[in-house]
């Protein structure tokens, strides 16, 4: 079972560091597909394709339901931000891709007819599902800021520094897989998704994301601290506390 966590921080000018979101976050279907491409080697032939390089920010929520057996179905920041909304200051990378999400078949009147729709909070048979997607932006997660810490984890730091998404109230972020599907070009697959309550960013201070992702029982290191590489952030001591 995979499981993941998100820490984020305000930091600012003066290096005051101040944790706003320290939880859980909740680990996608697009993550359990790319496994199954995996073992029946049907996906991407490199193993970067299958680790973190996207992320979305949003302000917006995708409800769902945390006691129900679908609520990881989804593939979608509810309202991703648009290139603009990022600042023209911004240092991130943001670049348009083709967002990847299972679709199912919906019979319609005549019965030959079907239209396809994005899978939301449900399930299909996998008779009734294809893999399609939709062109969106994405800011691209820095080189050198995914690493590999543990044999069966993945680490990513997201910086959003003082000239980035100013006047924006965030609640939520996604984070994507580079391109699991082996297409010739890029195409996004959510593997982790967050919702928090709305913070306002101002140039007052740098936005830092720490997420770790891995799997339950493998490592118990993986809900409790990460490996201190980040610049940015308060490394967690194991006793609740951050230095």
């Amino acid at each position: 079972m995979m499981r993941g966590h998100l820490t984020i921080c305000k930091v600012y000018k003066d290096g005051t560091k101040e944790t706003v979101l320290d939880k859980a976050n909740l680990v996608t279907a697009g993550l359990g597909s790319s496994f199954v491409d995996i073992q029946h080697n049907s996906g991407s032939t490199y193993t970067t394709d299958y680790a973190p390089y996207y992320f979305q920010l949003g302000t917006s929520t995708i409800g769902y339901d945390t006691d129900s057996a679908t609520s990881a179905y989804f593939y979608q920041v509810s309202t991703p931000l648009d290139w603009s909304a990022y600042g023209e200051n911004t240092d991130l990378d943001i670049v348009k891709r083709y967002r990847g999400f299972y679709a199912s078949s919906i019979a319609l009147e005549p019965v030959s007819d079907q239209n396809w729709v994005e899978l939301l909070n449900t399930s299909a048979p996998l008779s009734s599902t294809v893999f399609s997607g939709t062109d969106e932006y994405f800011s691209l997660i820095r080189e050198g800021r995914v690493t590999k810490f543990f044999m069966d984890a993945f680490e990513a730091e997201i910086v959003l520094d003082e000239k980035t998404a100013n006047g924006i109230s965030c609640t939520e972020i996604g984070l994507f897989a580079r391109n699991p599907k082996g297409f010739y070009e890029d195409s996004p697959l959510l593997m982790a998704y967050r919702t928090f309550t709305a913070i306002p960013k101002t140039k007052d201070f740098s936005l830092v994301f720490h997420w770790t992702l891995g799997f339950l029982g493998l490592s118990t290191n993986i809900d409790d601290y990460y490996s201190g590489w980040s610049k940015y952030f308060p490394v967690a001591t194991g006793d609740g506390t951050y230095t």
